[in-house]
């Protein structure tokens, strides 16, 4: 890496080295991911094509598009998920940390390099490349409207943007789990979620029980779909920005320390 004068302030030259020396040190793993993720679609691809030639009466290529942005939707989520949480791998190695803690740069440069890396240049070459075969495959994969009145609502935009702001939030808690765990971060991050999901499970039951049964809750909003999808888009958005804010936070206290 380029050697760089500190200096005070966000510097776009030193943001981009550092995000090519995010890359270098992960390229191995992500493209070892890519191929693996494009072979698993190409195996259900080439699966549902035999099947298609099988039937008498053959499922619309549409139908194929539709099983293919589908799984790549969930393969772009989950596979995120593992790559996010090693994007600060080094902080948890004794003999890479202080090359980490002491890089030229910033700390805000440190984490919008992690952040644009894992998140937005991800997603970027990931759903684009989604978009491409769903278009191919003659589907339009991007949500523009939603017929929520319609039960027969395409598939494949409700799940496009299901999982969309779904892997916007859990990537935040990923990535904080690659900044505050010391080795295995995907399994440590995704533990502490299972217990964090049971405890709450949990206070919910026991304030169920202790709650009288003369006290009444109305869930009217729940029967609008429209106001359920902004419910739900507004508490993972801001989920995304608490964790983020605490990700930035503890890289500040590593520098620290």
């Amino acid at each position: 890496m380029k050697t760089i004068n500190q200096v005070k302030g966000f510097s776009k030259e030193r943001f981009w080295q550092v995000v090519k020396r995010f890359w270098i040190l992960n390229q191995k793993k992500w493209l070892i991911g890519f191929a693996g993720g494009s072979g698993i679609l190409l195996v259900v691809y080439m699966l549902t094509s035999f099947q298609i030639l099988d039937t008498s009466t053959p499922m619309p290529n549409s139908m194929a598009g539709v099983a293919i942005v589908a799984l790549g939707l969930t393969l772009y989520k989950y596979g995120g998920y593992f790559l996010t949480s090693g994007i600060f791998n080094e902080l948890g190695k004794k003999s890479s940390a202080s090359q980490m803690l002491t890089l030229p740069a910033t700390n805000l440069e440190k984490f919008v390099a992690g952040w644009f890396l894992s998140y937005f240049l991800y997603t970027i070459v990931v759903v684009g490349l989604l978009y491409i075969v769903g278009i191919l495959l003659g589907i339009n994969p991007i949500l523009t409207s939603q017929q929520l009145s319609d039960p027969l609502v395409n598939m494949s935009n409700v799940y496009f943007l299901d999982t969309m702001l779904t892997f916007t939030a859990l990537h935040s808690v990923f990535f904080l789990g690659s900044i505050y765990f010391d080795g295995n971060n995907f399994l440590k991050t995704l533990l502490a979620i299972v217990l964090t999901f049971a405890f709450l499970g949990i206070l919910s039951l026991i304030l169920i029980s202790i709650t009288p049964n003369e006290i009444s809750f109305s869930y009217q909003f729940i029967h609008s779909p429209a106001r359920l999808y902004l419910s739900a888009a507004i508490v993972k958005i801001a989920v995304a920005v608490f964790f983020l804010f605490l990700s930035y936070r503890q890289l500040q206290n590593r520098q620290v320390a």
